[in-house]
């Protein structure tokens, strides 16, 4: 009788060989789970389809790869997190912020409400550029935190770090974010700069 680990490794085999029920196996067992770490890493249901979706061809292509030494859940949910990351990866190369709602890091680069709408875009504009500039480590911390809205423990476990770094990256992030967006504010003939554009948050 095969063991789970056997029985997984033999689905994905059968999938990989372009086995029609197999592959549809695989989704069955997979969509929930892989669009719930999509959702938790863009809060955002149409994003969160995309990235199952690009997921799952990224699954196709390598189940190949898949040796049975973990199991198959493990491996797949691993992949959906690295394709996240990457998607992330791609649009700071890139310099294309991350869609923000104009509240978001509100404690970070915080509009007093006197504020024209060209003032909030481009404050916004120095937190996405900052965000950019970071060391990606400090730079996804936050943006699991405090943009997309995870627990303390649930970033933890989606960056792979102990709940005490996760914890120090965030108060340097935040920090870091504070600094750069004010250097940015108090350039000449930029923003004028108050107490109120750029208050760091609170460690905890």
């Amino acid at each position: 009788m095969l063991g789970r680990s056997n029985k997984e490794k033999q689905l994905a085999d059968q999938a990989a060989r372009g086995d029609a029920r197999a592959w549809d196996e695989l989704v069955r067992r997979y969509s929930r789970p892989i669009y719930n770490v999509a959702y938790r890493f863009s809060r955002n249901r149409s994003e969160a389809e995309d990235l199952t979706q690009e997921v799952f061809l990224k699954l196709y292509r390598n189940l190949h790869l898949y040796r049975g030494d973990v199991p198959l859940t493990a491996w797949t949910l691993r992949l959906s997190k690295n394709l996240c990351i990457e998607r992330y990866r791609r649009s700071r190369a890139e310099r294309q912020a991350i869609r923000l709602p104009e509240d978001a890091l509100g404690d970070v680069a915080a509009p007093d409400d006197s504020g024209s709408r060209a003032q909030r875009r481009q404050r916004l504009s120095f937190v996405h550029r900052a965000l950019s500039e970071m060391s990606e480590d400090l730079a996804l911390t936050l943006i699991l935190r405090d943009l997309q809205g995870l627990s303390y423990e649930e970033a933890a476990v989606f960056l792979e770090v102990p709940m005490g770094t996760l914890k120090s990256r965030l108060v340097r992030a935040r920090r870091e974010v504070a600094e750069r967006v004010a250097r940015m504010l108090a350039i000449p003939g930029g923003v004028r700069q108050t107490s109120d554009d750029v208050r760091e948050v609170s460690p905890c």
